[in-house]
């Protein structure tokens, strides 16, 4: 047994409730840890004096006080801050509903804004035109890169049917570093 067995089992051996085999166990545990033994008799010792504690007196009306508290307490509704909490308008979590509101409130004003108007905005067409025709949009000019061949490109695949082909590097081949081998 560990020293932990022991603490769950202090109270059950004090009550005389262990098995004789669990209790062989704990006998033995307690006469070699000592501070196994040490925890064992200071609660007996607790639970001795525990006995000779007189019992307090109250007053005639305490266990109906007390009663009518718990009563009180286990009857009271949800707080201010949970009915806030649990208040669900439209089906919605408080949050999402308040998102709503506000976007609710948005567009019924922005309607009511548009609807009152007085009419719409002046626009100086002439001074518009004018002003385009004073910007005049800059020829586009693309520049395109044309690629030229200098030499054999990957896609000659059907050149091997050519009959000038090893003569195209007079039968040499060129290695890294400049040397050239036969």
């Amino acid at each position: 047994m560990n020293c932990y067995d022991f603490e769950l089992n202090i109270s059950a051996y004090i009550e005389g409730e262990l098995k004789q085999a669990v209790r062989e166990n704990f006998i033995n545990h307690k006469e070699t840890c000592d501070n196994c033994f040490e925890k064992l008799s200071d609660i007996s010792k607790l639970m001795e004096n525990m006995l000779n504690i007189s019992n307090v007196k109250t007053s005639s009306q305490f266990d109906q006080v007390l009663r009518e508290r718990i009563l009180e307490i286990d009857n009271r509704g949800p707080s201010i801050w949970e009915r806030i909490t649990q208040f669900k308008p439209l089906g919605f979590e408080p949050v999402p509903a308040l998102g709503f509101s506000l976007a609710m409130v948005m567009v019924i004003s922005a309607s009511y804004l548009l609807i009152h108007t007085n009419g719409l905005p002046e626009i100086n067409i002439e001074k518009l035109s004018t002003q385009s025709l004073q910007q005049t949009p800059k020829p586009f000019n693309p520049s395109v890169v044309i690629p030229q061949q200098t030499g054999p490109s990957i896609a000659d695949s059907d050149s091997a049917s050519k009959p000038d082909i090893r003569n195209r590097y007079n039968d040499k081949i060129k290695l890294t570093g400049g040397k050239s081998g036969n």
